[in-house]
């Protein structure tokens, strides 16, 4: 059995739930008896009305920096409508919602640990492998650094690919050429790497060994070195 807390968060955020409960398929909602009482009260229309609004409110959101689910999923959005012949964004809400991703989404930090919404629908968008992978993941690291580089002390998780740097968080793509997305002093920096200084960022290898792989000169190493650590990507040398 669950809540009566987690039952009205999912009346309000999921499309079969809430369905269930309308038409009367109490047995549906994994209540106890006593609950499934208490939310007779509940006036059907204004539900429906509260579900729309909230289901509106998490579309049209700026989530801190990224500046929402429109501007930070342009490309992938527009792969999603047109996988499902111009499937409305709303109704991509309402999928997004009955996922496993969003259950591990808290919207507001007393809840408890979760995931930030952009790398909840990242998770539900590669589930579904929506879109182009290259370009999905870039669209949610530059989303996700956007939004470090204004919440420097994050209340969701961060994990991997991101990495804690000492003036930040920084991912290495490498789905096509390296690209490096950072969040660094406040601010949001990315661009191209060769595929020396993605190693030199994320190999545990030390950097005279990286520089060999590549075939790459002491100077350059030590220059690109002094940059990173510049930038705030890399601690100083001891």
């Amino acid at each position: 059995m669950i809540s009566l807390d987690v039952a009205t968060d999912r009346l309000l955020h999921r499309v079969s739930y809430r369905q269930a409960f309308l038409d009367g398929r109490f047995d549906e909602l994994d209540l106890a008896a006593a609950d499934i009482e208490a939310l007779q009260c509940i006036d059907r229309q204004q539900l429906i009305e509260t579900a729309e609004s909230v289901r509106s409110a998490l579309l049209q959101r700026k989530h801190r920096g990224s500046g929402g689910i429109h501007a930070t999923w342009p490309t992938t959005l527009a792969a999603w409508q047109s996988s499902r012949d111009d499937e409305s964004l709303e109704l991509f809400l309402d999928t997004f919602m009955e996922s496993e991703a969003f259950g591990r989404y808290r919207e507001v930090p007393h809840a408890g640990a979760g995931l930030s919404m952009e790398e909840a629908v990242y998770c539900f968008f590669e589930a579904h492998e929506i879109g182009d992978r290259q370009v999905r993941e870039a669209e949610f690291l530059g989303g996700l650094c956007k939004a470090l580089a204004l919440n420097t002390r994050p209340s969701f998780t961060v994990g991997p690919p991101l990495r804690l740097a000492p003036a930040g968080w920084f991912a290495v793509s490498r789905r096509g050429p390296p690209r490096l997305f950072a969040a660094l002093r406040g601010n949001y920096v990315s661009g191209e790497l060769t595929p020396f200084l993605a190693d030199l960022l994320v190999s545990d290898q030390p950097p005279s060994e990286i520089a060999e792989t590549h075939a790459v000169p002491p100077e350059v190493v030590a220059a690109a070195v002094a940059r990173f650590t510049e930038l705030g990507l890399l601690a100083a040398p001891p």
